[in-house]
């Protein structure tokens, strides 16, 4: 039976928490025919964990947002979250072989539906919350670095919020006042 590694799993709740409305049409993370045979991320291991997920890149209100949250998850990898492989968007990878540079993707599929992303073996057991600003967190290094996060101190005071209505303001300041439940 296949298992999506628990990073793949983190990603997969940070989107689908900050665009609960969002298209899914091609979201996936095991493969289909078209990766038997050949080395994927989305094919099971030896013990059936699969490494990659595949995100929709229609996020509804928000249809450009993909080309941010990849730049974003290539910020946090080239500063040093080492449980993101590679990942592809728009005819783009990056990846650590060239320090995170996006260069052209002449892959069989562009993935301009969809975005993808790979991760090391790293991310087998590790869920930690990944720090993307466009999916509810913040590019604070040190906080990155220890692993210490307490509740009411890590949303900035600065930050938009919409607290009295029991939900989070949308944090891409494009005053869509979309908000995300507390509930």
């Amino acid at each position: 039976m296949a298992k999506l590694c628990k990073a793949g799993q983190q990603l997969r709740e940070q989107f689908d928490d900050s665009y609960p409305d969002r298209n899914r049409v091609s979201d996936g993370w095991v493969g289909d025919t078209r990766h038997i045979g050949r080395k994927s991320d989305h094919s099971p291991d030896g013990n059936g964990w699969v490494f990659a997920i595949d995100v929709t890149a229609d996020l509804n209100a928000h249809k450009e947002e993909m080309h941010s949250i990849t730049d974003e998850i290539r910020k946090l990898a080239k500063r040093g979250d080492r449980r993101i492989k590679y990942i592809i968007y728009d005819g783009r990878i990056c990846s650590s072989i060239l320090n995170w540079k996006w260069r052209k993707y002449s892959g069989p599929n562009p993935h301009r539906s969809h975005a993808h992303f790979s991760f090391t073996t790293l991310g087998k057991n590790d869920s930690r919350f990944f720090q993307i600003p466009l999916l509810g967190g913040t590019q604070d290094d040190k906080r990155f670095k220890t692993g210490r996060w307490k509740l009411g101190k890590d949303i900035p005071s600065s930050s938009p919020s919409d607290l009295s209505s029991g939900g989070l303001g949308c944090q891409c300041h494009c005053q869509c006042r979309s908000s995300i439940s507390l509930a």
